[in-house]
């Protein structure tokens, strides 16, 4: 299991620049005309943000099932931990693009300010531990804010060692923070696309 530690945290990187490059692929016009079609900007936002998720699964399923299929466990995976490694995979994927979505042109317009930003949070994202143990104790809390990334590593890493509830907890901190962060994308989104002047 600890090459799927690697396997999520390298989709995670790959998902995160996947969700970059489609998120903004449309001009100012075309999302305009997209917008008329979906009804609202929140219901084209919606669709933006599953289609990315839905551009990686491909991905995850692979980084799944080739090590598995190409023996390159030292024992041949259970089907539950297959099943885990999965909800792991897709759970990474998805917090990519619930991170990602806030570095588009809606809330930052320079792109390569944004692709800095998104590149030092995922940086921090994977320096979640280390931060943490430099940080004073008064403060440490501060760290759940931090994407989950580094709690899933952990389980995956030492996968044996950990009780079947700890095995379970990382996918729901991460699933719970990227829903909460993209349902606060689509609030922010519709707001201030309801104070704009045009």
């Amino acid at each position: 299991m600890e090459s799927y530690s690697f396997s999520v945290s390298f989709l995670f990187i790959i998902s995160t620049m996947l969700s970059y490059a489609i998120i903004d692929n449309e001009t100012m016009n075309q999302e305009a005309i997209s917008i008329i079609h979906a009804g609202n900007i929140r219901t084209l936002y919606i669709a933006k943000l599953l289609y990315s998720w839905f551009f990686t699964v491909p991905f995850a399923i692979f980084a799944l099932l080739y090590p598995a299929l190409t023996y390159k466990f030292d024992r041949a995976p259970s089907i539950t931990e297959l099943l885990m490694s999965l909800l792991y995979h897709l759970s990474a994927s998805w917090l990519a693009v619930a991170i990602t979505c806030w570095f588009c042109t809606k809330f930052i317009r320079s792109r390569l300010m944004s692709f800095l930003l998104l590149t030092l949070v995922v940086v921090v994202a994977f320096s979640a531990q280390s931060i943490n143990n430099l940080l004073p104790s008064a403060i440490q809390y501060v760290t759940i804010l931090f994407p989950p990334v580094n709690a899933m590593m952990d389980v995956l890493y030492n996968y044996e060692n950990h009780a079947l509830g700890m095995k379970w907890m990382p996918i729901g901190v991460t699933l719970l923070y990227s829903f909460a962060s993209s349902a606060l994308f689509l609030i922010i989104l519709n707001r201030k696309k309801q104070d704009s002047p045009t």
